[in-house]
């Protein structure tokens, strides 16, 4: 990836994203349309009809932030998440699940670009038995960094069951990809750069205290439109560097002039325009 493209990731990374109108439209939502499921548009730039909620808590699972209303989805993510936590709950500890999307997608007011189509997940790298679990912890604890950005290597809260937990999340074959940030995926590539879903694994800045999951396009779903298919090359290559350094050189120095600027929004697709005057 180039150096402004770069760029722009780290000021999207570190800003988080964009509060503008048809954002706040979509917040006001509070419950999915009573349409069948239809996703329109695409990761970035969608909503979604008749979108399903995920409970609050399952075998293996348990959802954070419930009071961002964020957790809702296309019945294939819904299916997704209660599958891996299945595989978590077999080894005693719990899933921690963050935002998925909102009630009808579209964008956020906070936090995200993406996640507009029901298709985005965003699982926590810290865990723990749910023996440990109380309520209050819903909204109040967070998952800590396992990254020192200035030095650009893993800290201490990095657990080596973490590469074991990537790999867990990355093996169905509905997965698209995984955002995680590049010091992780370096620390992945020297575990094992051959392992088969390494492919998967792409860096992007922020994303160094959670999984960014994202789904193909599902099957019948003729109005997602899908990303450009990656390749099935490791991606540990020298490039990593590139990334860490850029990441670091922010971290210290701050945004260069002009690298966070965002380009314009294309139109949001008709009907999610439409679905905006609905009640």
């Amino acid at each position: 990836m180039g150096q402004m493209k770069r760029a722009m990731a780290i000021a999207l990374g570190a800003i988080f994203c964009l509060s503008v109108a048809e954002g706040r439209a979509f917040n006001e939502f509070k419950t999915p349309t009573l349409h069948e499921t239809e996703v329109i548009g695409s990761y970035a730039n969608g909503c979604l009809l008749g979108a399903e909620k995920l409970a609050d808590k399952g075998p293996g699972y348990q959802t954070m932030r419930q009071s961002r209303n964020r957790h809702f989805g296309h019945p294939a993510l819904i299916d997704y998440i209660e599958k891996l936590a299945k595989i978590r709950e077999k080894k005693g500890v719990l899933l921690f699940v963050g935002d998925m999307s909102q009630p009808r997608g579209g964008l956020m007011n906070s936090s995200h670009a993406s996640h507009q189509i029901g298709l985005d997940v965003d699982i926590w790298l810290y865990t723990m038995k749910p023996s440990a679990f109380k309520p209050s912890y819903i909204e109040k604890i967070g998952s800590p960094s396992v990254v020192d950005k200035v030095k650009g290597v893993i800290n201490s809260d990095w657990r080596d069951e973490i590469f074991e937990f990537v790999g867990e999340a990355a093996s169905f074959p509905e997965v698209d990809r995984i955002f995680i940030n590049p010091v992780i995926k370096k620390e992945l590539c020297k575990i094992d750069p051959n392992a088969p879903w390494q492919y998967k694994i792409r860096p992007w800045f922020g994303h160094d205290s959670h999984l960014h999951v994202r789904l193909k396009c599902p099957k019948g779903e003729a109005s997602c439109l899908s990303q450009a298919p990656i390749s099935k090359t490791s991606g540990c290559t020298a490039d990593l560097d590139n990334w860490i350094r850029d990441q670091s050189d922010y971290a210290i120095n701050g945004p260069k002039p002009g690298s966070g600027k965002a380009k314009p929004r294309p139109p949001m697709p008709l009907r999610c325009q439409q679905l905006l005057k609905e009640q």
